[in-house]
């Protein structure tokens, strides 16, 4: 007995039991069955004690096996006839109560979802439909084309009629008064010019209601420059500020660009950059081309030739002017004399010459005569100008009538 036992226990375990009674012995086994299946059986029958042979012992389910059945018999794949009336009822009731849980679970409200994208839809419609319709209203006619012919946004010209009359003189300058420092021009005992200021981030902060309500009638602004070493072009920090303020209380604008080009394709660039940066806004007075060669030689611009400054000025202007906007060219008696400004006549120009008259015989548009003036709502003294656009057009109609 000792053998089997340590045969069917191992050693260590027989040896450890010892040789207690057979009832212990036998209570033991029925606790510690390790054996395989007829092993199991064997066990039983010796258990039994009587002669007569012991039933086979039941086989146990595992749990992961009873979990699997459970999952079958849940999802309805195995039928539920095996097991018990009670489990049977139990299930049963456990299904109806998932079953019940889903149908009266309330529906999603997709109706009144759906009501509420279409009212922000609707919403959003009629305010990008407003925004197009006040800024349509608050600028002038756009750019169209009319057999090949671009129609101009609207505005003023400083162009030259016959630039055979170019150094022609064309003012008076015993019509012009000055009063606060602000000159202005007569014709017939008519005052025909406005006065205006132009203004950049150099500036600072502008208080434009102050301005407008100085007498001030329009303004050019900086929309960008290009550096005069990496020749990167730049956005004026400031001309969204000065460009609404002007234009909300009431000032005409025109807008004008720093050059530092030194191709004709890099001129056509800071065109094509103004007209990004306008985004279809109409001005009052053209958009102006400022190359101001340094004397001292150490910029971009200084040791290109005359032919190449002319054609630079002429691919910005023209480019201006296929996108629906009047161009110009400014510049000071030593500036404009790196140009051919017969070629440049039909855009015109915008000189600069501080003095009470200027001293050049010159058919310009636009008179800038101080850098030092004053004006209410700017800190420091500002560039003023006199817009001469109303007396060149007279005068160049007069010529055109007699001509006939």
């Amino acid at each position: 007995m000792g053998a089997a036992h340590a045969a069917r226990y191992g050693t260590s375990q027989a040896n450890h039991r010892g040789t207690g009674s057979r009832a212990s012995r036998d209570a033991s086994s029925s606790r510690e069955v390790r054996g395989t299946r007829a092993d199991r059986g064997r066990e039983v029958r010796s258990r039994d004690g009587r002669g007569h042979e012991a039933r086979r012992p039941r086989k146990m389910l595992r749990p992961k096996d009873t979990g699997l059945e459970l999952r079958r018999e849940e999802y309805g794949q195995t039928s539920l006839g095996a097991r018990s009336q009670t489990s049977r009822r139990r299930q049963e009731s456990r299904l109806r109560k998932i079953r019940d849980l889903g149908s009266t679970r309330p529906p999603f409200p997709f109706k009144p979802l759906i009501a509420i994208v279409a009212a922000l839809l609707v919403v959003s419609v009629g305010a990008l439909a407003g925004t197009s319709i006040m800024r349509a209203l608050r600028q002038p006619p756009q750019t169209q084309e009319a057999g090949g012919k671009v129609v101009m946004k609207g505005g003023r010209s400083t162009a030259i009629d016959d630039s055979a009359k170019i150094f022609t003189t064309t003012y008076d300058w015993d019509n012009a008064t000055t009063k606060r420092g602000r000159i202005s021009y007569k014709m017939g005992g008519t005052v025909v010019s406005r006065t205006g200021i132009d203004v950049s981030e150099h500036n600072s902060k502008i208080d434009w209601s102050k301005v407008a309500a100085d007498g001030i009638d329009f303004a050019y602004i900086r929309i960008g420059y290009r550096g005069s070493v990496e020749g990167n072009i730049t956005h004026d920090k400031r001309f969204e500020q000065n460009f609404d303020g002007a234009r909300k209380n009431g000032l005409d604008v025109g807008v004008y660009f720093f050059s530092q080009a030194i191709t004709a394709e890099e001129a056509r660039d800071e065109a094509r950059y103004v007209v990004r940066q306008l985004d279809g806004y109409a001005t009052e007075y053209p958009v102006v081309f400022d190359m101001e060669p340094s004397t001292s030689g150490d910029d971009r611009v200084s040791s290109l030739t005359n032919d190449q400054m002319t054609a630079i000025a002429k691919a910005f202007c023209k480019e201006m002017q296929k996108n629906g906007y009047y161009a110009c060219v400014y510049g000071s008696r030593a500036d404009l004399a790196h140009y051919d400004l017969a070629a440049l006549s039909r855009y015109g120009f915008w000189y600069a010459e501080y003095g009470k008259a200027p001293t050049m015989a010159l058919r310009y548009g636009i008179w800038q005569y101080t850098d030092s003036g004053k004006v209410d709502g700017i800190d420091d003294g500002v560039d003023l100008d006199i817009d001469l656009t109303g007396a060149l057009e007279k005068v160049q109609r007069a010529e055109k009538s007699k001509a006939q």
